[in-house]
């Protein structure tokens, strides 16, 4: 088997969780999974992963072998992109992250033309409210909302973020309408705390 092809597939799997996560992202079967998995575990004679019907967990052998995986497939991915750059192609895999509300609104139509568009490219999309480390997680590209700390990394702005405050037609009858935001602390307020992440900083 091709040990890149299975390092990526362990990966996957130790990141997904289960065999059958990882089937459903690489449009393989578990069992195929499990045998990449398992060509690793029979050349390094040591398991990888402890597997039960409920759950799975790297070993501590697993834990070592899946942080120089990550570095071999960057490593690999970064080749790949050395090449393309001379061909003038993008190709290899692009790892994003984002909110949850701008990636699922915005952001997803622009992934899916620009797929289209540059058939080489594999996007990673990750969706997460979560501030994610860009260096350590392996992330080629974040989108943050917020105020731009210090930073030594690139940056650009792309638009203004607003929030709108809004209420039904019947609520405001019973309640009253709000002419001040002070008057929203005697409100009943939904709020998802997700539409507003930490500012992009050095660390991500």
């Amino acid at each position: 088997m091709d040990r890149l092809a299975s390092m990526a597939t362990f990966v996957r799997a130790a990141d997904l969780g289960s065999f059958a996560a990882a089937a459903s992202a690489l449009a393989m079967s578990p069992q195929m999974v499990a045998k990449h998995v398992g060509y690793l575990e029979a050349r390094l004679g040591a398991r990888l992963l402890n597997r039960t019907t409920r759950r799975q967990s790297l070993t501590e052998v697993g834990k070592v072998y899946y942080e120089r995986c990550k570095l071999v497939l960057a490593e690999a991915d970064w080749a790949d992109a050395a090449g393309s750059d001379a061909t003038g192609t993008p190709r290899g895999r692009l790892r994003v992250n984002a909110p949850v509300s701008f990636g699922t609104h915005t952001l997803m139509p622009l992934v899916s033309r620009y797929l289209r568009q540059n058939l080489g490219v594999d996007v990673e999309l990750i969706l997460s409210d979560r501030f994610v480390d860009l260096v350590e997680e392996g992330f080629e590209a974040v989108f943050r909302t917020g105020p731009l700390a210090d930073s030594s990394l690139a940056a650009r702005t792309l638009r203004p973020f607003r929030l709108l405050a809004c209420a039904s037609p019947g609520y405001l009858r019973e309640r009253g309408t709000p002419s001040r935001l002070e008057d929203l602390g005697a409100h009943e307020c939904l709020g998802f705390v997700g539409c507003l992440v930490p500012a992009f900083d050095g660390s991500d």
